[in-house]
């Protein structure tokens, strides 16, 4: 998911600057969170207090600070981490991640796959019901697949769209492919009810804000203050075990040192992400515990490649020269270094050390990385002079090597890391002119397929799920108007995702896989920053049942640490 949207399942992540909280009536700075969750209580909004420690209580309320919200809570249509975060707790898929990473039963108990590798038939748990009451059946699974599979709504069509058919038989569902499936559906796509989804063409589809989602997960949303909080409530004819907390509350900062303060006030018991800067200074603060994970993320500067007549995007950034010259021309230690304090690992290729194997590990010698002298050859050698003296270079034609670059403004990481891109093109010749906005109005410029009218922007994805095929997807030309945030367009790319997301042998399928990455490696329409390790800080002292789970306790893909949560 983007991150905060880190994009994408996309997963973005961001943070903000500013400490600003918009009340009923206008706009109003406060400094302290009991400020906010007064005034949240005077709307209307349900806030438990912490637990003060020693027993457990049914009635806490886990508080989550977080630095961006949610774009929608449309499953179908939302591209942010945050989304996600929510959503998971919401709704349920027929299988899912406990806190290890290991895969469990959820709307399915089990499922048989056939000895071709050609059928998956899921075995659906009975007594389930909708948070509206609603009888759950399997044929809410065939209308969800059906939907996802035949309008190509949603980042989560990528992997159905191999799907032949899709059939229930009595509390069974048999799910046909045209080719086997190295990844199983089951694990990442969020059955929706058909009573209520039913009928919507894909245009509503993607205009419907679905603001009280209804799923069969262990929460009920609650409400929603937009610029404030994100609530949701225990469900309790939940089909499973309880979940710990009888409520969550997300609480939004636009100040990271404030977020900071809350969690070491015990205002806030546990923080999504926190700034390398800031983490660094809460490893001795009482009752707080700060932890580094592996992270299933990457930061990245993205690139506008589409081709459509309507792109409003720089035309000479189509030119591959200009676009392996930039990636040259920065350096992507500098960035780990400086943006993340050292926090971090060099990037490359659209896969994160988390995934193992899978990761393609670019030899240094052929990185695309920290040669600016290479970069200028590549410019010269495509004939971008500068003619003037004026320190841009120009096209053959006279046209200015110069671009906008867009960033979001509360990921203070991110604007850090476009200052020192902007710097480092500054040297071989290309000029950038930094906009920074906040992350929902930079979402909806560079997602606006119809005619995408920026030219580079740094953003972040986290993967969706433990395998290759969700960051691997992103590119797909099937993505566009999905995940697909640069509009790259290639049938060689899309044929060797298509080969990998087939193969059952592992050896065999991680060759395809770093075949795949190379591939996108060198067209250069990412330019992949650094994997940022996952930074977060909780309560110790207020609660226990948090995994240290590869790419976080919470804002992962794994709901688990939520459930497992109990006050300490």
């Amino acid at each position: 998911m983007m991150q905060g949207a880190k994009k994408g399942e996309l997963v973005r992540e961001v943070s903000r600057r500013q400490f600003l909280f918009r009340a009923a009536g206008g706009a109003v700075v406060m400094t302290s969170l009991p400020a906010i969750l007064d005034a949240c209580t005077q709307a209307g909004q349900s806030v438990s207090p912490a637990p003060s420690g020693g027993s457990a209580s049914s009635t806490a309320t886990l508080r989550v600070g977080w630095s961006s919200e949610p774009d929608t809570m449309n499953p179908l249509t939302s591209y942010s981490t945050e989304a996600l975060e929510i959503q998971q707790l919401i709704y349920d898929k027929l299988f899912d991640y406990d806190a290890n990473l290991g895969v469990v039963p959820s709307l399915a108990t089990s499922s048989d796959v056939s000895s071709d590798g050609l059928q998956v038939t899921y075995h659906l748990r009975e007594g389930v019901t909708w948070h509206d009451g609603t009888p759950f059946s399997a044929e809410d699974v065939v209308f969800t697949y059906s939907l996802i599979s035949e309008k190509g709504v949603s980042a989560y069509a990528q992997w159905l769209t191999a799907m032949k058919d899709v059939t229930s038989n009595g509390s069974d569902v048999v799910v046909t492919f045209h080719k086997p499936q190295a990844f199983d559906p089951g694990l990442a796509v969020p059955i929706m009810p058909k009573h209520i989804w039913n009928g919507m063409t894909p245009g509503q589809i993607q205009k419907f804000a679905n603001d009280t989602p209804v799923g069969t997960g262990p929460y009920r949303f609650g409400q929603w203050q937009r610029g404030q909080t994100v609530s949701v409530t225990r469900n309790d004819t939940f089909w499973g075990s309880a979940p710990g907390p009888a409520s969550i509350i997300w609480v939004l900062f636009q100040n990271e040192d404030v977020m900071a303060q809350s969690v070491r006030a015990a205002d806030v018991d546990i923080l999504t992400e926190v700034p390398p800067t800031i983490w660094d200074g809460l490893g001795g603060a009482s009752g707080v515990k700060a932890v580094s994970l592996p992270g299933f993320s990457f930061h990245h500067i993205g690139i506008n490649v589409s081709t459509n007549p309507k792109s409003g995007g720089n035309p000479l950034l189509l030119d591959k020269s200009v676009r392996q010259a930039m990636s040259y021309g920065v350096d992507r230690n500098q960035l780990v270094q400086i943006a993340l304090a050292g926090h971090g690992r060099e990037g490359s290729v659209l896969l994160p050390p988390a995934l193992g194997d899978y990761m393609l590990d670019v030899p240094e010698a052929e990185q695309l990385n920290a040669n600016p002298n290479k970069a200028m050859q590549l410019l010269d050698a495509a004939g971008y002079k500068d003619t003037n003296g004026d320190g841009v270079r120009e096209s053959p034609d006279g046209t200015p090597l110069e671009f906008r670059l867009i960033a979001i403004e509360s990921t203070t990481v991110d604007v850090r890391a476009a200052q020192l891109f902007r710097d480092a093109m500054k040297k071989i010749g290309i000029k950038l002119d930094l906009n920074t906005m906040d992350e929902n109005t930079l979402g909806s410029t560079v997602y606006n397929a119809d005619a995408p009218d920026w030219d580079i922007f740094v953003w972040g994805w986290d993967s969706g799920v433990n395998d290759p095929d969700y960051l691997l997807g992103v590119p797909l030309t099937n993505q566009i108007g999905n995940n697909n945030d640069v509009y790259y367009a290639n049938p060689s790319y899309d044929a060797l995702y298509d080969q990998q997301a087939a193969e059952l042998d592992h050896a065999t399928r991680v060759n395809l896989v770093h075949e795949t990455q190379q591939m996108f490696y060198e067209d250069c329409a990412y330019i992949i920053m650094w994997y940022q390790d996952k930074l977060q800080a909780y309560r110790s002292d207020l609660w226990t049942g948090f995994t240290e789970t590869p790419g976080g306790i919470i804002f992962n893909f794994t709901r688990a640490n939520y459930t497992n949560a109990t006050p300490a």
